[in-house]
């Protein structure tokens, strides 16, 4: 692998590896709300192991409360003394919703782990009215009577909540709308909202390359579409596989289709370079993706799935996609952070741990700060091809570099089943020093942390030699290594 420093991508800010959280399952309530009067660990009610995890990855941005259940969301059921708030039905994932962990209690969450509010909208049950009225109670500093409101319920200051989405998956379970339908709707929440906060960045529903284009086009007013800050898509791995085996073909397959990203990354990015102002550019935020066990993670079995190394290294070729995008894209949520799909953290009772796919958040923090960089990799191929037909590298790797030149990062992942990949990495026209670097691997695909063995996958430091300005590792199967250098 050779990267090159004079090509300088974008800088890769914390917002590339934030996280997103949504009531389904145990991801709220257990995951991360336990309650004022469990014998739990707890600071106000939020799991002290979720809040000491998550601050050690430092989440830049969270989004919450869906998904698929902000469309069903009512805000004002979230407000107040908990023990009047109503239970409502939680129609998309089941059961009961009891509101306990509210807009107070998220916004709380949220400074506890030191993230940043992304609140997502309900546009497919709700009103511009409601949203305002939301954004007032949140953000506002006159003395309205909403404001007042808020300050009666103890946040005497404005909550500053920067992020808004306007709906969830507006083609699907947020309305099941036509793209010229749901533009019409953006255009009207913003016209408001944007009114009652011009500080705040609004977030409009993409889909695939068919919905972006139409949705642009109604949007677009004279050369370019206005008002529109960022645009976000979803993306799972599953190919609708009746059940994870965890064989060789299945991981070369999901390795795979996890470069679909690369795909609707590009589409997204031609499409809006059609539309957008070239003085300010529109935001690729991709919200939600991950990899989906849809035989296990059922709404009947609380979305919970086997989080093993296989779903790290998944993880860890999609953050370096995101890297090498990181001119177009602005911001990244893994679905969900806790107990459900691919977690970082999973719960049962007072038991609690991190998964692998943690782990890679944990490393690839020494991206955080630096500039893209351009990479060549040259690797041996896996047995399987990608959406263009082309063989997938054996290695997935990114490059940084801070931004006066003295340090790198790098980020490879060798995604063999079972082969060790010797790697040499090198920094085009520069020497490299003072070379430190962790490993991530495990037995095999399977291997996972459990409370009987919190650390089975962990990382450990990582055995490099430097000769010739060449830095040389060796990659055991299904690993993930980051290795940081003074440059000179």
């Amino acid at each position: 692998m050779i990267a090159n420093p004079k090509t300088r991508i974008a800088q890769i800010n914390p917002e590339h590896y934030s996280h997103f959280i949504e009531h389904l399952g145990d991801c709220v309530y257990d995951g991360i709300w336990v309650g004022p009067s469990t014998p739990v660990d707890h600071t106000d009610g939020i799991r002290q192991f979720t809040i000491d995890a998550l601050r050690d990855v430092g989440p830049a941005v969270m989004r919450w409360p869906g998904g698929c259940f902000a469309d069903q969301y009512h805000w004002r059921d979230g407000i107040g003394d908990p023990e009047s708030r109503p239970s409502t039905q939680n129609i998309f994932w089941g059961g009961i919703e009891p509101n306990r962990f509210g807009t107070h209690e998220f916004v709380g969450f949220c400074q506890k782990i030191r993230a940043t509010p992304y609140i997502c909208g309900n546009v497919g049950t709700g009103s511009p009215q409601e949203m305002m009225d939301w954004l007032e109670y949140c953000n506002g500093n006159d003395d309205s009577t909403l404001v007042e409101e808020r300050r009666a319920n103890d946040a005497l200051e404005p909550m500053n909540i920067k992020y808004w989405g306007v709906g969830n998956e507006s083609w699907g379970c947020g309305g099941h709308m036509q793209p010229h339908e749901y533009a019409a709707l953006f255009r009207n929440y913003h016209t408001y909202l944007s009114r009652m906060d011009a500080n705040v960045q609004f977030v409009a529903v993409g889909h695939d390359a068919t919905w972006n284009r139409d949705l642009l086009r109604a949007l677009q007013r004279g050369t370019a579409v206005p008002n529109l800050q960022a645009l976000s898509i979803h993306r799972y791995f599953s190919r609708d596989r009746k059940a994870f085996v965890y064989d060789e073909a299945e991981h070369l397959d999901l390795v795979a289709e996890a470069h679909l990203l690369e795909q609707d990354i590009a589409q997204a990015d031609g499409t809006l370079k059609n539309y957008e102002d070239p003085a300010h550019p529109i935001g690729l935020i991709i919200d939600e993706w991950g990899v989906w066990d849809k035989e296990k993670a059922t709404p009947e079995h609380g979305l919970r799935q086997p989080n093993c190394l296989r779903e790290a290294i998944i993880a860890a070729s999609c953050l370096d996609i995101f890297t090498a995008r990181a001119d177009r894209v602005t911001m990244t949520n893994i679905a969900q952070t806790v107990n459900v799909l691919q977690c970082l953290i999973e719960t049962r009772g007072a038991e609690a741990w991190v998964t692998p796919t943690y782990h890679v958040y944990d490393l690839y923090q020494d991206h955080i700060g630096h500039d893209a960089i351009a990479t060549h990799v040259s690797s041996p191929t896996l047995d399987v091809l990608d959406f263009r037909q082309s063989p997938v590298h054996q290695l997935s790797a990114a490059a940084s570099l801070s931004s006066d030149g003295t340090r790198a990062t790098f980020s490879v992942t060798n995604r063999h089943f079972s082969e060790t990949l010797g790697c040499s990495l090198n920094i085009h026209d520069g020497n490299m020093g003072d070379v430190e670097g962790r490993l991530l691997t495990g037995t095999d695909a399977r291997a996972e942390n459990s409370p009987a063995n919190p650390t089975c996958v962990t990382p450990i430091p990582l055995d490099v030699e430097t000769s010739d300005n060449t830095v040389r590792l060796d990659l055991p199967p299904l690993s993930v290594a980051v290795v940081t250098a003074s440059v000179s």
